[in-house]
C-alpha cells in the first residue's frame, strides 16, 4: 500500500497540470462494441484523467470518452495501466497529427528500438520524453502563432 502511495506521488510530480480529485460518471466508446463501457473518473485535469471501468472488459490503447451527460466524447489514449484502472491523456487532434509526423520522420528508428527493448520499469523512455517535449514545443509555437494572427485580424 505504501508503494502505491509513493507511485501516486511520483506521477503527480511528473504531471504538467495537477489533477483534481473527483467522482464523475463516464462512458468509454470502443469502435467494435455497440454498448459503451461504463466507468468512473476519479481525478481529472485539462490534459487527462484516471478512469476506473465498471467491468473487466479489455479496453484498447485509444478510445473516445464521454464525461457526465456530455454528448461530445473526447479522444483519449491510455498513458499507464494500474490494477484498478488507467490514466488517460486527452488527445488534441492536431497534437496527435504532429506526434505521428514526428514519429514517422524524426523518431522512427528510436521508437522501433524502444518497441524491441521496452522499459522494464514502465516509465517513459528517453525517446518518448523527447517526443513529448518536441510535440509540446511545436504545439506552443502553433498557439503563439495563432494568437499573433488573431491579434492582427482583430486589430484590422
Amino acid at each position: 500500500m505504501e508503494q502505491d502511495s509513493l507511485k501516486g506521488r511520483e506521477m503527480s510530480e511528473q504531471r504538467r497540470v495537477q489533477r483534481q480529485p473527483c467522482r464523475l460518471d463516464a462512458r468509454i466508446f470502443i469502435p467494435q462494441l455497440s454498448a459503451p463501457v461504463r466507468c468512473t473518473i476519479t481525478d481529472i485535469s485539462t490534459l487527462g484523467a484516471f478512469v476506473q471501468p465498471h467491468t473487466r472488459r479489455s479496453v484498447p490503447a485509444s478510445f473516445d470518452l464521454s464525461i457526465g451527460g456530455s454528448s461530445s466524447p473526447r479522444a483519449c489514449r491510455i498513458a499507464r495501466r494500474e490494477a484498478h484502472g488507467f490514466g488517460v491523456e486527452f488527445l488534441d487532434p492536431v497534437r496527435h497529427e504532429v506526434e505521428d509526423l514526428l514519429i514517422e520522420h524524426a523518431f522512427k528508428e528510436e521508437m522501433v528500438f524502444d518497441a524491441l527493448y521496452p522499459s522494464l520499469s514502465g516509465e517513459l523512455t528517453a525517446t518518448k520524453m523527447r517526443l513529448r517535449h518536441t510535440t509540446d514545443a511545436i504545439m506552443e509555437l502553433i498557439e503563439r502563432r495563432s494568437a499573433v494572427s488573431w491579434q492582427h485580424t482583430s486589430a484590422a
